[in-house]
This record gives structure tokens, sequence and C-alpha cells, in this order.
């Protein structure tokens, strides 16, 4: 089934034109609908809160493919969306993100997920500063560190505390740990890592010709 999921509530966009922006999608690339849900549990909880959210996700078959605005439909929280992610990916389940016209599944690369994740964070920073300080919409300002991100990236992939990088690339450490902080490059770090591990069992488990769980743990239960 293709079901296209909206979110109640929310101060990004309201439900019309996330399901004018899906339904425009949908017909551009030739995908049937064939279920609308709408979602109203809180974005900001932990997923194992949204009982709500839990629902949907249990009803989800394998191979069902979900049509949605954006990925604060899911989350705002790096940490969580890779969860949501990973549950979705584990039963081969198919999400568009309509209004960037991306798709992610299984045979999407790593880097690639990384690359949205990174992206959805920082377009969601500006979304929540303009909203509380009511500005006009526009870009995260730029870093002298911007340059350096990649090697930024790689250093704390390979454990390094702050302050070690700090050394390494001769900068402030102050300076940089607000630039990792405001990039959320740790989560990011961690995101990778979950879902680099996620690629690689499954490598296994396909190789071993193992049959794979239908159901995240993050979803079982009637909770």
């Amino acid at each position: 089934m293709n079901i296209a999921l909206l979110k109640s509530k929310t101060d990004k966009e309201n439900i019309i034109e996330q399901q004018n922006t899906i339904i425009k999608y949908a017909k551009h690339c030739g995908i049937s609908l064939d279920s609308t849900e709408i979602e109203g549990s809180d974005s900001n909880q932990v997923l194992e809160e949204r009982k709500e959210f839990k629902g949907f996700l249990r009803s989800l078959n394998d191979n069902d493919s979900i049509l949605i605005y954006d990925l604060w439909v899911f989350s705002d929280d790096i940490g969580e969306l890779t969860k949501i992610l990973e549950c979705l990916l584990e039963r081969f389940i198919t999400i568009y993100i309509c209004d960037q016209n991306i798709r992610i599944n299984n045979d999407t690369p790593v880097l690639d997920v990384l690359t949205t994740l990174s992206q959805h964070r920082e377009k969601n920073l500006i979304l929540n500063k303009e909203i509380s300080q009511g500005r006009p919409k526009g870009r995260m300002s730029k870093s002298k560190f911007d340059g350096q991100r990649t090697e930024i990236i790689k250093l704390l992939e390979e454990g390094n505390a702050v302050s070690k990088i700090a050394r390494v690339l001769e900068v402030s450490r102050t300076s940089l740990k607000d630039y990792i902080n405001s990039r959320g490059l740790k989560d990011l770090v961690e995101a990778k890592k979950t879902l680099l591990n996620k690629e690689q069992n499954l490598y296994k488990e396909q190789n071993n010709t193992i049959k794979k769980t239908k159901e995240c743990t993050l979803i079982k239960g009637t909770n």
C-alpha cells in the first residue's frame, strides 16, 4: 500500500498544504495513493511514548510505502528519526519525502541518508528559530568551519574529543564546540553508525539467508 501520512500538530505546514504537496508529488511520480492517515502525537516525544504513532507503525506491512511532506512529520529529533527510519527500512518500507523529491529505501546508500538527515536538522533549526523570533525565512549562517566539516566529522567518528580535534585543527575549542553543537554533528555521527550497522546486519542476513523479523522491537506490544 501507498500511504499518505499527514501531521496535524505542527506549526510548520498545515494539513492542506501537506496533502496538496503529497498529491502533486504522487501524481507526478505515477504513485497511486491507497490511504491517508493523520498523525497527531507530539513529535517532540520519544518514540516509545508516542502510542498513536507506534500504532500506525504496527499497522504497516512489509514493502508498504509512506509519503510525507517532510521528515518533521516523523520527528524533530535526529536520534528519534534514526530509530524510526531503521524500523521502517528493516521492514523494506519506502519513504517518500515529497517536498524535497527524495526517496529512501533499502537501496539508498547510507551516506545519502546521512546527508538527508543533516539537511533536515539544519533546516529544522532555521524554521524553529524563525517561528520563535518571527523572522523571514532564510538560511543558517555560514561558519569558518564549514570548509573543515568533513574532517571534523571524520575525527568525531574516530572517537576524538572536541579538545583533541581543536588541537589537530589548531582552532579554538570553544568555537569548535559551538559549531559542532549548532550543526548537530555528534548526532549525525551516531546516526551514521546506527545506519551502517543496520546495513551491515542486513547484508549478513541476506548472505546467510536468514529471515528478517517483521517488526522493529521499538514498536512491539500493544501500548
